[in-house]
């Protein structure tokens, strides 16, 4: 146990037993109290000013005039005036234009806000051709304080969201307005659109029949242009026919001239012959034998004529009327359609005709040249030459009669050939026109064909196309009555109700961990702070940081330098004391942890009072000059108003090595809540840096205690 003279707690005693009498005393009780003038005084103003927000007076004034939309009124003004006295962010006045400037200029209104007349007209203009924004007017004075004027200005903030919440709010009135509207149309959309679902399908069914249609005209117009093309072909053909027909038959015109005038002359020939030879032939039966000679000489002629009609020379009836009627039939097998044509048939019936008649007349001619040379031979033989004359004079008469029936054919012959070779090259030409007309055939058929394939493309597009839109025309009547089932009708309260809660449809909320409730517990770690660190420079304004006699005893140098901190540290325990009981009673501090919050104020004291002790002893009256500035540095760098995010870079970085910085976060923890782990750190360091304040404390001791001629005599003052 230590002797009392030389117990540090004893001599401390001693050291505070100095302050004798009421100025003295006084003096150490506001020495005492400066952590609570500064700690708590200043706090408790800035406690929770936030919170009488609705104590600032300002002025509205609604100019607004209500419209009409959809048959619906709009007062977005009233409406919006309404929302600001719900919010009661501020004590909001209505008023006039006149009594708001007034109010403002002298003080009585912090913040005037105006609604203009066309508020509610550019709120719903956004339906129109003519969209406008909606304006709002603002206006404060910086006369009446600036500190305020900035708190007013955060007010635009709640008046940007009453603006949204009004014109939502307008906005959804108008489409509420309309929703019975938008359903009938909606309706009537559908039905329409079910009409048109319909009419398609009969549409689609058209041109399904469209599409086979044109598809069996395309293939039809191949078919005809195929056909074209062989009649064109056969045209040209039978043209090429036709012309050589004509030029046969205007050939077997000229011969059948020649024929007709041969046969003209041959029956002429006859006829003179039966005139000469029936009276002879009469008188021969009597007059036989004078006639003899004459006869001879007639079977002669005979036989020569015989000779000239029936040989098969070229220039006989019958090489002429073969001739033709080869040619005619060379014709008729190049063009069998002329097979049943009147006048082809006539002429070949009268070529055959002619041809069998010229037969018949050589025929005869040649029998009778033969009876001529047996009469003859008869009569140069002898016999019964009358009965023979008789005979000879009737074969004379048909050799007439045959002579003219072939005249009579020839000479029809040479007329049927005549219309015949006009006939022909009149059908030449039409051949020829045919076969022209063939050829356009051909060509419009083939551009008919092309066509008609285009328009089976189209067609079957247009069956594609009208498939598609028929099908997105079912999907449209479907999905139009399936929203028009959608959109509900609604009762005028549930109409309110809807607006109510689409106008505003989030409630945001915010769930705060460790929460400080109010401004003044959120200030209060760095005020307590300041507070102590402020503690320990006005304190040796009273408290001598070590006399004389304590360096010249002859305790040990820890010993003395525990007795020279020791009143310091009693005065900072106590002020720190009387601070946390004034903030905690009377201003409701309440810590979540009390009592790490009494022995983190407590170790706080302390440690700044060590470092204040340490810097006086050390510098002097230096001291109060250093640690005045380190105040300021640490008031600047150690996150108690702003985090060191915030901060500049340089008090950013030294904010690392501040004290402050590490009580703040503990009173922080100690009365709003936080990490343990946190909190024992900034404990650990308060308790290095108070043994570390106090080993310094005991080394300046040490040398303090080494006197100098300096210190034994000093100057005369």
């Amino acid at each position: 146990m230590w002797d009392s003279a030389n117990n540090p707690l004893s001599l401390a005693r001693f050291e505070l037993k100095r302050f004798r009498g009421p100025l003295p005393r006084l003096a150490l009780g506001f020495i005492l109290l400066i952590p609570l003038l500064y700690g708590c005084i200043y706090l408790a103003g800035n406690w929770d000013p936030y919170g009488r927000l609705d104590r600032v007076p300002v002025a509205v004034v609604n100019h607004d005039v209500p419209t009409t939309v959809n048959d619906s009124s709009v007062a977005a003004g009233k409406d919006f005036v309404d929302s600001l006295h719900r919010a009661n962010t501020f004590d909001f006045i209505d008023t006039d234009a006149t009594e708001a400037a007034d109010g403002l200029s002298r003080g009585r209104y912090y913040l005037v806000i105006t609604v203009p007349e066309s508020f509610s007209t550019d709120l719903v203009s956004g339906q129109g051709t003519d969209p406008r924004r909606a304006q709002i007017m603002l206006q404060r004075n910086d006369a009446n304080g600036f500190v305020i004027g900035t708190i007013t200005n955060s007010a635009q903030n709640s008046i940007a969201r009453a603006i949204d919440e009004t014109a939502v709010r307008s906005y959804f009135e108008a489409v509420f307005a309309n929703l019975a509207t938008i359903r009938d149309g909606m309706t009537q959309a559908a039905d329409g659109a079910a009409q048109l679902d319909t009419g398609l399908a009969s549409a689609h069914e058209g041109s399904t029949q469209l599409r086979s249609g044109t598809a069996t005209a395309a293939s039809g117009a191949d078919s005809l242009v195929t056909g074209a093309t062989q009649v064109a072909t056969g045209s040209a053909t039978a043209r090429d026919g036709s012309k050589q027909l004509a030029s046969g038959l205007d050939q077997l015109s000229s011969g059948a001239g020649t024929l007709s005038s041969g046969a003209t002359q041959v029956a002429g020939g006859t006829q003179q012959l039966a005139d000469t030879l029936d009276p002879i032939l009469g008188m021969a039966a009597d007059k036989l034998p004078a006639i003899q000679d004459r006869v001879t000489r007639a079977s002669a002629t005979i036989a020569d004529v015989s000779d000239k009609l029936a040989q098969g020379s070229s220039s006989s009836i019958s090489g002429h009327t073969a001739s033709a009627l080869a040619d005619l039939d060379a014709l008729i097998a190049d063009h069998p359609e002329l097979a049943s044509n009147p006048r082809i048939q006539r002429l070949r019936d009268s070529l055959e005709h002619a041809d069998s008649t010229a037969t018949t007349v050589s025929t005869d001619l040649t029998a009778a040249a033969a009876d001529a040379a047996a009469a003859n031979k008869a009569i140069q033989g002898a016999g019964d030459l009358s009965a023979k004359a008789t005979e000879a004079k009737a074969k004379i008469d048909q050799l007439n009669d045959g002579a003219h029936q072939v005249a009579g054919g020839a000479k029809q012959l040479d007329q049927g050939l005549d219309k015949a070779a006009p006939s022909a090259r009149t059908l030449a030409d039409g051949l020829t026109q045919l076969a022209s007309g063939s050829g356009q055939l051909r060509d419009g058929a083939t551009q008919l064909a092309s066509g008609t394939h285009q328009l089976a493309d189209g067609a079957a597009s247009l069956d594609d196309g009208l498939g598609q839109l028929a099908t997105g025309a079912h999907e449209l009547a479907t999905k139009l009555a399936e929203g028009a089932a959608r959109i509900p009708a609604l009762t005028p309260d549930q109409t309110t109700n809807a607006v109510q809660v689409l106008s505003a449809p989030v409630d945001v909320t915010m769930q705060v961990e460790n929460p400080a409730h109010v401004y003044g517990r959120g200030l209060a770690p760095m005020f307590f702070s300041i507070a102590l660190w402020v503690l320990g420079i006005s304190a040796f304004f009273l408290v001598r940081p070590i006399t004389g006699r304590v360096i010249a005893g002859r305790a040990g140098d820890l010993r003395i330098a525990i007795t020279a901190w020791l009143p310091l540290a009693g005065i900072s325990v106590l002020a720190s004391w009387l601070m946390l009981g004034a903030a905690w009673i009377g201003l409701g501090l309440d810590p979540v942890h009390p009592g790490l919050m009494i022995v983190m104020v407590t170790l706080v004291a302390l440690a700044f009072s060590a470092v204040a002790h340490l810097l006086r002893t050390s510098l002097g009256l230096v001291a109060t000059a250093a640690m005045l500035i380190v105040l300021i540095l640490q008031l600047s760098s150690s996150g108690g108003t702003y985090p060191p995010e915030l901060l500049p870079p340089f008090f950013a970085a030294i904010g690392h090595v501040m004290p402050m910085t590490y009580t703040i976060d503990a009173f922080r923890i100690c009365i709003s809540g936080g990490l343990m782990s946190k909190l024992a750190r900034d404990a650990v360091l308060m308790l290095i840096l108070l043994v570390s304040c106090v080993g310094l404390l005991v080394l300046v001791v040490h040398r303090r205690r080494q006197f100098t001629t300096k210190d034994l005599h000093p100057p005369l003052g």
